[in-house]
């Protein structure tokens, strides 16, 4: 990919989290309802609609789902390895530091570059780290695990059902269709407008720990998926790469 091609990429994602930070400076939003809307309506239908358009190779849907885990729990074992010898206190950089942006920032990237079969993969991703934020997540922040929790957010259910009409090659009706596609074109923009009223109300009065929290995310994501790729080359999709350093 080309540079030309990474700047077409990249720069309209950062542009509508611009126009969503700076919208929100001038009118007042109840980011509470648009997250709502995003969880509840737009995410699950773009998680049905793309797994249940085209062709879906479910052997790359377990590898896919097999390296999300893997970078979740590598980054955390880091995490953990890492604030045990330094003696920094582990409270709250946990999941900052595991979990990956696989809804807004992966989705649209993937869509961007890859299309939608790049979609479809990403759509696996965020899947899969939205049920381990609801479950091992949970578990971290609460000190135990909450079962409730685990399969509250309709996007499990929403990729398992599509998973599901094209293991058994259910077409869904056109009545049902139409307006699925509506809902899930509003998942990634809202999702990002979302990200860009949200970091107006950053007030970042220390560095370190959130500088630790980042390099972990970032430099542990990459180091994981370089492992992973160098020794499971052929088994991983390229969103999935994609989605190590997010």
């Amino acid at each position: 990919m080309g540079t030309a091609a990474v700047v077409e990429t990249v720069v309209p994602v950062f542009l509508l989290i611009v126009v969503g930070y700076l919208f929100g400076g001038i009118r007042r939003l109840d980011l509470f309802s648009l997250t709502e809307i995003v969880v509840y309506l737009g995410g699950p239908a773009l998680v049905l609609t793309s797994l249940t358009s085209g062709t879906v190779d479910f052997g790359e849907v377990g590898r896919t789902a097999f390296g999300t885990v893997f970078i979740v729990t590598s980054v955390g074992t880091v995490v953990w390895a890492a604030t045990r010898l330094s003696g920094v206190s582990a409270e709250g950089l946990y999941l900052p530091s595991m979990f990956m942006n696989a809804g807004n920032m992966l989705l649209p990237l993937a869509l961007f570059a890859f299309g939608e079969a790049g979609l479809r993969d990403a759509v696996v991703v965020f899947a899969t780290a939205t049920l381990l934020q609801s479950s091992l997540g949970v578990a971290i922040a609460s000190g135990r695990l909450r079962i409730d929790e685990t399969f509250r957010l309709p996007y499990v259910y929403a990729a398992v059902l599509g998973l599901l009409f094209q293991y058994t090659g259910t077409q869904t009706p056109r009545l049902l269709l139409r307006p699925l596609e509506l809902l899930a074109g509003l998942a990634i923009p809202l999702m990002l407008l979302s990200l860009g009223v949200r970091l107006r109300s950053i007030e970042l009065s220390a560095w370190r720990r959130p500088l630790f929290a980042a390099v972990s995310r970032l430099g542990g994501g990459y180091a994981a998926g370089a492992v992973l790729v160098s020794t499971l080359l052929s088994l991983v999709s390229v969103p999935l790469v994609l989605s190590f350093g997010l």
